[in-house]
């Protein structure tokens, strides 16, 4: 009898799984599903707060990796048609944190990358008064949509209609706007070609003192600045790691080559924006 009872408990783990279906644990990791209606092609990504971007085919398999070195980690890749990669990284240079206090991780900087790892292009985007952030996108002509946050004080965005009521629901413990620049890089140049700006589009119903004065449902192409997100719903102020001062918290930009327009999202907003590209830069802010 003793003989036998090994064999019996291994036949009855063996037999659970088949007979206890719910027993069964479900495949949670690698390739899960690929069936003939895949996209024919490769999936490029990126861990966030990870150094590495990967190229992986449909069958799970890492075709290429790039490692990005000194930086805190990469945002976002876009693969190009020459085999590079352009990502967001962190910055590799220190910023001075008195004005622009918010650095999300990673952000401040644009690279330009070989198959081999090769740093062909690069553009550092931060320093006391401007950060890069969040997402870019590639044109058709190779240069770079980038979403930059500007640093204004607490008097400027008075001196624009802010409501100071808000300062110590909002503010209290981020005593600074900072609204989004939508840049295009030249990858040639690394000049900035075309841009538009939140803060040449403000309206505020608060002063009528103020040469932006108006109703916004007045302005449907102006943007109010005492809109803010929690304050807003109605809802008591909510911790939040970036505070007031992180106003529009933009997410994402793309460009449309058909219609020459910008899509900007706009998170804090829950709101797309729509900006004509066909417009000068001093159209733009007039």
């Amino acid at each position: 009898m003793l003989t036998k009872s090994p064999a019996r408990i291994v036949l009855i783990l063996f037999v659970l799984p088949l007979a206890f279906p719910a027993l069964a644990q479900e495949r949670t990791v690698g390739l899960l599903v690929h069936t003939e209606d895949a996209y024919d092609g490769y999936a490029l990504f990126s861990p966030i707060l990870d150094e590495n971007v990967y190229l992986m085919d449909n069958d799970g398999r890492i075709i290429h990796t790039w490692t990005i070195e000194e930086t805190d980690g990469v945002r976002e890749a876009h693969l190009l048609d020459n085999g590079h990669v352009i990502v967001v990284a962190g910055t590799r240079n220190e910023a001075d944190e008195s004005l622009i206090p918010l650095t999300p991780s990673p952000a401040g900087s644009i690279r330009e990358y070989t198959w081999d790892g090769e740093l062909v292009w690069e553009a550092d985007l931060i320093d006391a008064e401007t950060l890069q952030h969040h997402g870019i996108d590639i044109m058709p002509n190779g240069n770079i949509l980038a979403i930059l946050w500007d640093y204004y004080s607490l008097d400027e965005a008075l001196a624009m209609g802010l409501n100071p009521e808000l300062i110590d629901i909002e503010f209290k413990d981020h005593p600074y706007l900072l609204p989004d620049r939508i840049v295009e890089i030249d990858r040639s140049t690394g000049e900035f070609v075309w841009q538009w700006d939140t803060w040449d589009h403000l309206a505020q119903d608060f002063d009528p003192d103020l040469p932006n004065y108006g109703a916004a449902t007045e302005y449907p192409r102006r943007i109010d600045i005492n809109y803010h997100y929690w304050f807003s719903r109605g809802e008591s102020p909510r911790q939040n790691a970036r505070g007031g001062g992180d106003w529009m918290h933009s997410n994402s930009v793309y460009y449309h080559p058909e219609l020459d327009q910008v899509v900007l999202s706009v998170r804090h907003f829950d709101e797309f924006w729509i900006i004509d590209h066909g417009a000068s830069t001093e159209e733009v802010t007039g």
